[in-house]
């Protein structure tokens, strides 16, 4: 769950369900959050949570340095990864319905809307000049880092929908990522002065939302799951399938070579999701 986190088109979700644990980690997520604190449910969250919260500290640097400096080619793949979660989506929705129907037209709005608040295209190639110089920039961005937090959690409890992946489109994927890192680094002394405050600055809200989508959201998804199924199951699918707006690896520069590259990375993506989904089938 921890790696899947980290990149962009991988649901944690998926990987609990995959491994036969979703039922019992939402519902230990659940009673946890309405202050009823049993031993098993304790346990499964500690287990998952503290093995998760281990992978994303280690590699958090590393995934985000490789983002950064191979766009195309880490984009090419998070879209075949994204799609690859769509199998496992389409027969939890069976049979569709026409609530399905609107569930995923309001899904796929959902995600071309927030495409559309994306980074900017002299923000992207600042991180990278900075990434090329050997140091990375990190700029708070108060209410994106908040919204980063509260979408990036309820992301995790939800099979087929990626956390890094709404990082990602809000223009916050890297910054934070570089934040955890160097929050790793000041935890091992060989942090710099001042850096303390500027992972206050990203990652507090990123925290802050996170807690608010682990009290309420996490809920509310609970129930929509058990009473609104087949519309919520639908939105979900059109979040998916709508995320590729934000992710298409390709600029207005791209030549026939890059395409055909980025095909055979997006192919490799599918595979691996899909074999991944199928293990719970």
């Amino acid at each position: 769950m921890g790696f899947a986190n980290l990149v962009p088109g991988v649901s944690g979700g998926t990987m609990i369900l995959v491994m036969g644990l979703y039922d019992d980690f939402i519902a230990a997520v659940a009673n946890v959050t309405r202050l009823r604190f049993r031993r098993r449910d304790l346990l499964i969250l500690i287990v998952i949570g503290g093995a998760a919260a281990t992978a994303i500290v280690t590699m958090a640097g590393t995934v985000a340095h490789i983002v950064v400096v191979q766009r195309q080619a880490m984009f090419s793949i998070f879209v075949g990864l994204t799609l690859g979660g769509a199998p496992l989506l389409l027969h939890m929705i069976r049979p569709f319905t026409p609530a399905s129907w609107i569930g995923l037209l309001f899904g796929v709005g959902a995600m071309v809307a927030i495409a559309m608040t994306g980074q900017d295209p002299s923000a992207k190639a600042a991180l990278k000049e900075s990434v090329a110089a050997g140091q990375m920039i990190i700029q708070p961005a108060y209410v994106r880092d908040l919204l980063a937090g509260v979408l990036g959690m309820s992301a995790m409890v939800l099979p087929g929908i990626s956390g890094a992946y709404m990082l990602l489109i809000l223009g916050r994927y890297e910054h934070i990522l570089a934040a955890i890192d160097m929050a790793k680094n000041l935890a091992s002394s060989s942090g710099r002065e001042g850096d303390v405050a500027l992972v206050i600055e990203v990652l507090g809200p990123v925290a802050l939302g996170s807690l608010l989508s682990l009290v309420l959201l996490s809920n509310v998804l609970k129930w929509m799951l058990r009473h609104k199924k087949q519309p919520t199951l639908g939105f979900l699918l059109g979040i998916l399938l709508g995320s590729i707006v934000g992710i298409w690896p390709f600029a207005g520069d791209a030549v026939a070579s890059d395409y055909v590259f980025g095909a055979v990375l997006a192919v490799a993506g599918f595979a691996a999701t899909a074999s991944l989904s199928k293990i719970s089938a």
